[in-house]
């Protein structure tokens, strides 16, 4: 492939040499809020795929991807993985005494106790509301394009 970027045109005169732009977004739990931060590499880029397919947390991103119109996918994005990530039960913020337990020891016990307790009891509203962005994305017509 011979793709020279063209830094001197303005993202409104860039085009790119492909016909069609597919995302594909794998599973992996953590590497979903990731794909989050690629999609908004994109968005800001100006790069808009025409097909978006994905497995496990990779179609749950494909699936907001896909429910929502381009100008709010980042946003829902954001929203769903604040959602899912930050409701730990041991939520100290506010805290006075929080200071006097901030090390990287504490702070990695505290990950694998999330880890642990999201892997045994699931993350609060994490299938609710993936059930619901993939009820709004199935089959879903963009235009000419087509994400499933």
């Amino acid at each position: 492939m011979n793709f020279q970027p063209r830094p001197h045109l303005t993202t409104a005169n860039r085009r790119l040499p492909f016909d069609c732009i597919a995302l594909l977004l794998q599973g992996g739990g953590a590497l979903g809020a990731y794909q989050g931060g690629v999609y908004e590499a994109l968005a800001e880029a100006d790069i808009h795929p025409n097909w978006i397919a994905g497995i496990s947390i990779g179609a749950i991103n494909a699936a907001i991807l896909a429910g929502n119109p381009p100008n709010s996918r980042v946003d829902r994005l954001r929203e769903f993985w604040t959602q899912v990530t930050s409701t730990a039960p041991w939520d100290w913020s506010g805290n006075p005494f929080v200071d006097l337990i901030k090390s990287d020891d504490t702070r990695n016990l505290l990950n694998q106790m999330s880890a642990n307790m999201a892997a045994a009891f699931g993350a609060t509203g994490f299938l609710l509301r993936a059930a619901a962005a993939t009820v709004a994305a199935a089959g879903r017509h963009v235009g000419s394009d087509q994400f499933l």
